[in-house]
């Protein structure tokens, strides 16, 4: 059976997400630290050219984000940021993501911002948008970290959790972040970049 997160004890958690941090080079660090400032700054990039406040760019960002690579991701976003700047519609446009993120996107640009129930698009949002320290994105590479110890193959895993599991892991990697005197966004991001760095795909 495929490890997941129930089945996997807070310790086990930790010391996955310990070791991929220690595993880290120094450019995986380098980048890990920058990585959600660069993306505050696209956020605000478009909040200037298309007067939309930067919170909701990161909105749109975020409900576009899912299984859609980080550059693709930009490009969506503002290919959808114009669309409503121009009256179109979700039908108007197509982007490389599904049609129901899509749909949320637009929502948010209609002031329909996402839920906390939605946790993982939340978070990436607030951390876009905001640098907010209280909020982790529990993505599937965070979840892959969780779960398997580095220098081992690809490893097939449960890649969802609950909302109650997400929470779990948000907690054990902000308590991790603080022993590192680190943002818990800025783990995440490190840890992110050192599994896809590792795991190359």
């Amino acid at each position: 059976m495929k490890p997941t997160i129930t089945k996997t004890t807070d310790r086990v958690i930790k010391n996955n997400l310990k070791m991929w941090f220690e595993s880290a080079t120094r450019e995986d660090i380098s980048s890990g630290l920058n990585w959600y400032k660069e993306a505050q700054n696209f956020a605000s990039q478009l909040s200037k050219e298309y007067n939309i406040s930067p919170y909701i760019c990161a909105t749109v960002i975020s409900c576009l984000s899912p299984n859609n690579r980080w550059e693709r991701n930009k490009i969506d976003a503002e290919t959808v940021i114009k669309a409503y700047i121009q009256n179109l519609g979700p039908n108007d446009v197509k982007v490389c993501t599904y049609d129901n993120n899509k749909l949320k996107a637009f929502k948010a640009l209609h002031g329909q911002l996402i839920a906390e129930s939605a946790p993982k698009t939340h978070s990436f949002a607030m951390n876009i948008g905001l640098l907010s320290a209280e909020h982790i994105t529990i993505d599937k590479w965070h979840i892959r970290a969780c779960l398997v110890k580095p220098h081992k193959e690809i490893q097939d895993v449960v890649e969802t959790v609950t909302s109650t599991q997400y929470r779990r892991v948000e907690r054990i990697t902000s308590e991790i972040a603080k022993e590192l005197n680190l943002k818990g966004y800025q783990l995440q991001a490190i840890i992110w970049v050192a599994i896809k760095n590792n795991w190359g795909r």
